[in-house]
C-alpha cells in the first residue's frame, strides 16, 4: 500500500473519530499510538494531522504535535453564520431535486434517530471516576444518524460542489460546538421534531417550507451551544 493510500485511511480515521466525539477540544493526537491503531507508521498521522489542520480542526504546535481546537462563542457564531446561510437553500434544493430514493434515504435516517432517541430516554444515566456522564449507546447512534439526515440531504441536492461545502460546516460545529451541549432526552427530541420538519418539506416537495425549518433548526443548535459555553465559563 503506498505511503499516499496510509495518509489518506489515517486523515479518515481521524476526521471519523473528532466527528464521533472520540477526540475532545485540548486533545493531543499522538502520533505513534495512532498509527498503532491502524497499522501505519507516525508518518502518514503527521501528514493528515498538517490536513487537518488547514481545515481548521487541529492546531500544530511546535514541539508538541497536533492538538484538537478550541475555538471561543464567536467562531462559533461564525461557523453556524455559514450553515445559515447554505443549508436553508439546500433543503429547499432538496425539496426540489431529491428522488423517491433519496428521499427515502433521507427518511430511514429520520427513523433512526426516533429510534436511538428512545433507546437513549430508557437507558440508565453512567458516571466515570471523574463525574462526567457517559455517553449512551443511544446517543452515539442518534449522533450518526443526525449527521447522516444532513449528509444524505446535502446529497439529495445533486451537487458535489454544495455537498462537499456544506459537510464541512456541518462537520466543524459537530466538532466544536455540538458537544458543547448536552444532548438529553428532551433537546434530541427538539432535534428529531426540527428534522421531521425539514424531511416533510422535502417528502411534500415544498422549498419554502424547508427552507424555513432548517433556518429554525441552525439557530436553535446555536442557541443551544452558546447557552453551554457560557454556563462552562
Amino acid at each position: 500500500m503506498s505511503q499516499e493510500t496510509h495518509s489518506v485511511r489515517a486523515y479518515q480515521y481521524l476526521r471519523n473519530r473528532l466527528i464521533s466525539g472520540d477526540f475532545q477540544p485540548g486533545t493531543r493526537l499522538l502520533y505513534g499510538p495512532i498509527g498503532k491503531q491502524i497499522g501505519v507508521s507516525a508518518t502518514p498521522i503527521r501528514e493528515a494531522a498538517a490536513r487537518l489542520a488547514n481545515e481548521g480542526f487541529v492546531e500544530l504546535i511546535p514541539q508538541i504535535g497536533a492538538v484538537v481546537r478550541n475555538i471561543g462563542s464567536d467562531e462559533l457564531i461564525e461557523i453556524y453564520g455559514v450553515r445559515e446561510i447554505i443549508e436553508p437553500g439546500v433543503s429547499a434544493m432538496a425539496a426540489r431535486k431529491a428522488t423517491e430514493e433519496q428521499i427515502a434515504a433521507i427518511g430511514d435516517e429520520m427513523a433512526n434517530m426516533i429510534v436511538a432517541t428512545q433507546q437513549h430516554r430508557d437507558a440508565d444515566v453512567e458516571i466515570d471516576d471523574d463525574g462526567n456522564v457517559i455517553q449512551s449507546e443511544g446517543k452515539r447512534a442518534f449522533d450518526q444518524a443526525d449527521y447522516a439526515f444532513h449528509i444524505r440531504v446535502f446529497e439529495a441536492t445533486g451537487n458535489r460542489a454544495i455537498v462537499h461545502t456544506a459537510t464541512q460546516s456541518q462537520v466543524l460545529t459537530r466538532v466544536f460546538g455540538l458537544r458543547k451541549h448536552i444532548h438529553d432526552a428532551e433537546s434530541m427530541q427538539n432535534t428529531c421534531d426540527q428534522h421531521q420538519r425539514i424531511f416533510d418539506a422535502i417528502e411534500a416537495r415544498n422549498p419554502d417550507a424547508a427552507f424555513a425549518a432548517a433556518v429554525v433548526h441552525v439557530q436553535y443548535g446555536l442557541e443551544k451551544c452558546l447557552i453551554a459555553m457560557k454556563d462552562k465559563d
